[in-house]
């Protein structure tokens, strides 16, 4: 099933904090490659992190990819050879958890995640278009060529570099879907400043979806009753906490799970594709699955 298909049969759940599942396992996230470091460390528990969302109801699994990019390889002392291993690998087994289950979304993070200093909650305008094209262009080449079922583009905080990730996406694979969500804050703005009303009109042809995440619940509601999109909205705040960028850590503050009738508000909000990012764990994603299906 395509998730066009899934989509046409109502909503969809996605899966929680990949890193809040790899911590609450054990393991220490705060180097510069975040958790695509278990790319090659530790694979196996990336199946199973992956594994227990599904098990928990999620019906797309996102890969471990929001943090592998070429220039943040080399910060990192790593080659371009290794980012491109590393970005076949975190589709390879995001599929292998997901079985026949769930569909696979290949995730693309922000430029400014490679920075390491929370520039993604706070945008960059003056990085031009052509720099966005040329960190995103080898990337999203090898997601594509590794086959998921769908391209997630997150927590972008800049409408310009959405435009950017979009035109790469529909020349590269124009048949595969994608969808686009923003950072978001209050007064229903994406972090770099421009309007989510503005934001929610990128979606291309190839877009399923388009809408935010990684942003606090309480905004929520406000920024899709902002907007008007040709799509449906995806929707997958974070726990609510303050992020710190020095230590590559959240504040202890937030939920880990969004009450029934917040889900359920979303949904009728247009909202079809729902789950949860940082600080959001298996039994928040749970609560989404039940809250979906009542």
């Amino acid at each position: 099933m395509t998730i066009a298909e899934q989509l046409a049969d109502g909503p969809v759940v996605l899966d929680g904090g990949l890193s809040t599942a790899l911590e609450a396992r054990g393991h220490d996230l705060s180097g510069l490659l975040w958790s695509a470091r278990l790319l090659r460390e530790a694979p196996g528990e990336l199946v199973a992190a992956h594994r227990s969302f599904v098990d928990a109801g999620a019906q797309v699994v996102i890969t471990a990819s929001y943090q592998a990019s070429h220039a943040g390889y080399r910060a990192a002392g790593l080659t371009d050879e290794q980012c491109d291993a590393d970005l076949d690998a975190s589709v390879l087994l995001a599929r292998e958890a997901a079985g026949d289950r769930a569909l696979v979304a290949a995730s693309v993070g922000p430029y400014g995640a490679h920075l390491a200093d929370g520039s993604e909650y706070t945008g960059y305008p003056d990085v031009n278009r052509a720099r966005l094209r040329d960190f995103h262009a080898r990337r999203l080449e090898r997601l594509v060529a590794a086959e998921p079922d769908v391209v997630a583009v997150e927590t972008l905080p800049e409408v310009l570099e959405a435009e950017v990730v979009v035109a790469l996406l529909e020349e590269l694979a124009p048949e595969l879907a994608y969808w686009v969500s923003f950072s978001a804050t209050e007064g229903a703005r994406v972090t770099g400043g421009a309007s989510f009303a503005e934001a929610a009109t990128v979606a291309g042809p190839g877009a399923v979806a388009v809408g935010v995440n990684c942003t606090a619940p309480q905004h929520v509601d406000a920024l899709l009753e902002s907007a008007t999109a040709s799509v449906p909205f995806v929707v997958y705040p974070n726990a609510g906490a303050t992020y710190d960028a020095s230590t590559k850590t959240w504040t202890a503050d937030g939920t880990t799970t969004f009450p029934a009738q917040t889900v359920q508000g979303w949904r009728d909000r247009g909202a079809l594709l729902i789950g949860g990012c940082c600080g959001i764990d298996v039994d928040g994603v749970r609560s989404i699955a039940d809250a979906v299906d009542g």
